[in-house]
């Protein structure tokens, strides 16, 4: 069913949902008098800031709703407030897995938001397919957690593969323009998670397709949040590598990219996977992170209505934040969910879960602007490349419909 975000307001519109007093939360004869909703974010920890964004921003989606009156249910004939449970798991796994069964036990959810970080995200997915409730997250992208056989697990996060993938096409086009060697002597690393795993997986796939673009000259493991990094950046000085590809999570990069500048390491393509562009990143590194690329889930950047619109309600709600891909995402997430609970017209987690499984929304902040899952419910959007510039600029390098400004490559030396 096709359904897009700009439709679904004004459908709320001409219900008269806008502008309509929240009902009170007491039982009601034709249904629940409120619908319950629950997440668990690192809202502490080493991942806590972004934890932090994912909460502000599933708290913005909810507060859409509920300022419309709540979800117009059809089963019920009436408009029902959404409540949102949200708890810390402190990064930790198993405090995430153990706060969402109490989410499904004790608070009895309808629905479920998912957290972020690849390890809490597979071990509190576990949760919601053990108990059939629907789950909907943008904070894990590998593989691992959609290859287990679950049915009521989705993300809007694309696989890390795919955005190996996404570099690789900008590569290559790069190439074509003698912008880069061919062959590109590629030194990778990659963090010791199902996440890293795929980015590995994704660049060597490639390699072994087209031999005559790629040749990977490294290819080693380190441990999440690292304090020094020294070790291994020595041993890419000594691969004599023309590329630096690099998969981490925010803090390694900040880490890794200082003591890469401090080791006067220079490549002729750099990248840290989906990370690079972030204000807190520009900040701490100034001029060391000028020049890297990047390719993630959604940029600011991106020309289209929907991510003006997006952008302008995010500055409104919070205007000491700048919007980062892990506020648009978990936004969109939330909405995603209130969406297919409209289309559903109950709390009904089966036909939640059936609706989530063959919905089909355009005029989404995502690039390519759609999102409809994959049989094993993770999307399969795009990626856009960008480049960071001197001078504090970000440009859209990839793909052509999105292309903001053209990428400066080879690296020039410091």
């Amino acid at each position: 069913m096709k359904r897009s975000f700009i439709s679904f307001v004004c459908a709320a519109v001409a219900f008269g949902l806008v502008g309509a007093t929240v009902p009170s939360p007491t039982q009601a004869d034709d249904g629940p008098a409120q619908v319950v909703v629950g997440a668990v974010l690192p809202l502490t920890g080493e991942e806590s800031r972004v934890g932090g964004y994912f909460k502000l921003a599933y708290e913005l989606a909810t507060k859409e709703i509920n300022d419309a009156g709540g979800l117009e249910l059809r089963a019920y004939h009436r408009r029902i407030p959404v409540k949102l449970i949200i708890y810390d798991d402190k990064t930790d796994p198993a405090t995430s897995r153990n706060l969402y069964e109490r989410l499904a036990v004790q608070d009895n959810v309808d629905a479920m938001l998912g957290g972020y970080s690849t390890d809490l995200v597979q071990a509190q997915t576990v949760v919601a397919q053990q108990h059939q409730i629907p789950y909907v997250g943008g904070g894990g992208a590998a593989s691992a957690i959609y290859k287990r056989g679950f049915t009521t697990i989705f993300s809007l996060l694309a696989s890390i593969e795919n955005l190996a993938y996404s570099e690789c096409d900008f590569i290559e086009a790069m190439q074509a323009q003698k912008k880069l060697p061919r062959p590109l002597k590629m030194a990778i690393v990659a963090e010791n998670t199902s996440h890293g795993r795929d980015f590995v997986t994704g660049l060597q796939n490639r390699a072994k397709q087209k031999p005559q673009n790629y040749q990977i000259v490294m290819n080693e493991a380190f441990d999440l949040h690292g304090k020094d990094f020294t070790p291994l950046l020595e041993k890419v000085k000594a691969a004599n590598a023309e590329a630096f590809m690099s998969d981490a999570h925010l803090d390694d990069y900040i880490t890794m990219q200082r003591q890469y500048a401090q080791l006067g390491l220079h490549h002729q393509y750099i990248t840290y996977g989906a990370r690079g562009p972030e204000k807190s990143a520009r900040e701490a590194l100034g001029k060391n992170a000028d020049y890297i690329i990047a390719a993630s889930w959604w940029s600011q950047l991106i020309p289209n209505e929907a991510v003006r619109a997006f952008d302008a309600k995010w500055a409104k709600a919070y205007p000491k934040l700048n919007a980062e891909w892990y506020s648009a995402l978990p936004y969109e997430t939330a909405r995603t969910l209130y969406i297919a609970m409209t289309e559903t017209g109950s709390v009904d987690k089966a036909k939640v879960v059936a609706t989530l499984r063959h919905i089909d929304i355009t005029d989404t902040v995502l690039p390519g602007g759609h999102i409809h899952f994959q049989p094993d419910g993770q999307i399969n959007a795009p990626y856009v490349v960008t480049q960071n510039l001197p001078d504090n600029r970000t440009v859209i390098v990839a793909p052509a419909g999105e292309h903001t400004g053209d990428p400066v490559l080879p690296v020039p030396a410091p």
